[in-house]
């Protein structure tokens, strides 16, 4: 499993959900902030090594289904909406206990330039243990980069013609993007990544995954879009995850699709007027015995 970890002191501003914590394992803990003055609203799952529980990766079999429908196949403890999706399914990176159940985009179209994709994947090892990377899909088989393939606007890179000697094999991963935090500093390669689209200069509800140096999953989501919380920029996601001791993190889907369930129940509130929207994949938590 995960690195062990010592729970740490939360940021100024947080402050642990006992009521959640009550269903939840100790090594579990579930922290919300709310500042009416911004006004934002967020929770950071903080999650410790633990024999108790395991991360998964889960992506229906086919389409989409909501993430509290997902969760409550899984038994999960606590589960968040994860990669970018269309109406037909994920358009992000899925390996799901060891097999490729989504192989996400590895080139996009942008002002009639083909631009080749190194886009952010959180992955965890057979042993549980987290890693986030630029990956490269090649002959199906995925590559860890140090750093995103260089894309600018009307600038596209070339695809890498040097490859790490050792594939980025995982049991579980789920791509996102862009990178948000890399070697413990905020690194938002949105531009690399191509995801202009995302708006992360504004601030809508986000979704992002991490790890600290000494081995805690930092989930993070953030309302956005209503009274109560304006939500995030990704710099400003980025920061948060670094108050938390983040070493790496990418984001994940956000906008409608920005879910937090734990034991079956939305804690946060979803910014859909429809309410919760169905996704493609989601990352969960999930019961060692169930």
């Amino acid at each position: 499993m995960l690195l062990s970890a010592a729970i740490h002191k939360p940021p100024q501003g947080w402050e642990p959900r006992s009521d959640l914590q009550r269903s939840l394992p100790d090594s579990i803990r579930i922290l919300e902030r709310e500042d009416a003055r911004l006004p934002v609203r967020a929770w950071l799952v903080e999650a410790r090594a633990d024999k108790a529980w395991r991360p998964e990766a889960s992506l229906p079999p086919k389409g989409l289904r909501k993430t509290t429908q997902q969760a409550g196949e899984l038994q999960a403890l606590v589960a968040i909406n994860a990669g970018f999706f269309s109406s037909s399914g994920s358009v992000s990176l899925v390996i799901d206990e060891g097999k490729l159940a989504a192989k996400g985009v590895y080139s996009v179209q942008r002002d009639a330039f083909t631009h080749p994709l190194t886009r952010a994947a959180l992955g965890f090892d057979a042993d549980g243990r987290p890693d986030c990377a630029w990956v490269w899909c090649a002959d199906n088989l995925l590559y860890a980069l140090e750093d995103p393939l260089p894309n600018a606007p009307g600038k596209p890179a070339q695809i890498p013609n040097r490859l790490p000697r050792q594939t980025w094999v995982m049991e579980e991963v789920l791509g996102g993007g862009p990178m948000l935090v890399s070697a413990g500093k905020q690194r938002i390669s949105e531009q690399e990544e191509c995801f202009q689209s995302i708006g992360g200069d504004s601030r809508h509800p986000r979704t992002a995954a991490g790890y600290s140096k000494d081995g805690r999953l930092l989930l993070l989501i953030v309302d956005g879009r209503s009274q109560r919380s304006r939500g995030a920029t990704l710099s400003e996601l980025a920061e948060m995850l670094l108050a938390f001791g983040a070493q790496e993190a990418i984001n994940l889907d956000g906008g409608g699709s920005t879910t937090l369930v734990v034991r079956e129940k939305i804690v946060n509130e979803p910014s859909d007027i429809t309410g919760e929207r169905p996704v493609a994949s989601i990352l969960a938590l999930v019961p060692n015995a169930r």
